[in-house]
């Protein structure tokens, strides 16, 4: 396993690469941000004595590479500095609208990961079939209806007309599960739409590969029964490309969790980016550019190391040298 321990070293190093790569990058956009924070957080009449020490303490009358330096140094001390909008600290605005965020997103992504790969076998199987047909025109229209129009139509229907579920807000869950759960319902199911439907085209696409294969005839020549060649062989192989899919699916469903904060009402990180941005609160902006490429780029390096937990031929081609 010696090679392929050094693989996943690679792996890491390019991982701190990437997340100093996108630290850099964030950091030069936001300052080329038309347009002055301070200014814009002072009001356009503010003194001009009051501007310059502002800009001294926010570091913007040092050279870019000190701020940048300064800024990397306060991060990896725990200090993100102080937001120039909401005049509260970066950290604790992070650390309270993350969890919201993810406990939308999280059962969202495994909710839509579980129906797609059930829809995706069944229509494999199925194939030709009634069902195989509605369950694909259904797939291809959701995955064509915008998102936030899906979530105005349950709002109105499942909030004003049948009055079954709140319209917006949210509940901890830690708080009050029931609460969360009645409030959560059309949000997660917002944010499962668009990864459900290309996971189960994709598994679709896979398992009808799979079952066209050799290994797969000569399973059922032997007898073996259909539901052990399904899940044990055909659907075991298809799976190693989803992995990749519900990587992806990661970066979507934080986007989109933006339009459904913003639909719902929601305070989490998407409303804080939409806030920060049109109030070009750029210590924010950069914050969460920072913690969210961090969360993207650990999601890669548990996909590229679960690659090689699910393939066996990647092991063998890393110990092989």
């Amino acid at each position: 396993m010696n090679s392929f321990n050094v693989y996943i070293r690679k792996r890491i190093f390019l991982s701190i690469f990437i997340i100093f790569a996108v630290s850099i990058f964030a950091f030069l956009i936001v300052h080329l941000f038309p347009g002055d924070p301070v200014r814009a957080a002072l009001g356009s009449d503010a003194d001009e004595v009051a501007v310059q020490l502002m800009r001294s303490e926010l570091n913007l009358d040092k050279p870019f590479v000190t701020q940048y330096y300064l800024w990397i140094k306060g991060i990896f001390s725990g200090d993100f500095g102080r937001s120039l909008v909401l005049n509260s600290d970066i950290g604790q605005l992070i650390a309270r609208r993350l969890p919201v965020t993810l406990s939308l997103t999280v059962p969202a992504l495994v909710i839509a990961t579980m129906l797609g790969i059930s829809i995706g076998v069944v229509c494999a199987t199925c194939r030709g079939s009634i069902i195989d047909q509605v369950l694909t025109v259904i797939i291809t229209t959701l995955n064509g209806i915008p998102i936030f129009w899906i979530g105005i139509m349950m709002i109105y229907l499942f909030g004003v007309v049948l009055e079954w579920l709140p319209l917006m807000g949210y509940v901890s869950p830690f708080e009050n599960f029931s609460g969360y759960i009645s409030r959560a319902v059309m949000p997660v199911f917002i944010l499962a739409i668009r990864p459900m439907c290309e996971i189960a085209r994709q598994i679709r696409t896979n398992m009808l590969e799979v079952i066209n294969q050799e290994y797969i005839r000569t399973a059922r020549a032997n007898g073996l029964p259909a539901r052990r060649i399904k899940y044990k062989h055909a659907l075991k192989n298809a799976l190693i490309p989803i992995v990749t899919i519900i990587a992806l699916q990661v970066r979507e469903v934080a986007g989109g969790s933006l339009l459904a904060e913003q639909v719902f009402s929601i305070a989490g990180m998407g409303q804080l980016i939409m806030t920060s941005v049109l109030n070009q609160d750029f210590l924010v902006i950069q914050a969460i550019v920072f913690v969210i490429t961090v969360i993207v780029v650990f999601c890669n390096l548990l996909l590229d190391v679960s690659y090689g937990l699910l393939d066996p031929r990647i092991r063998l081609t890393y110990q092989k040298g």
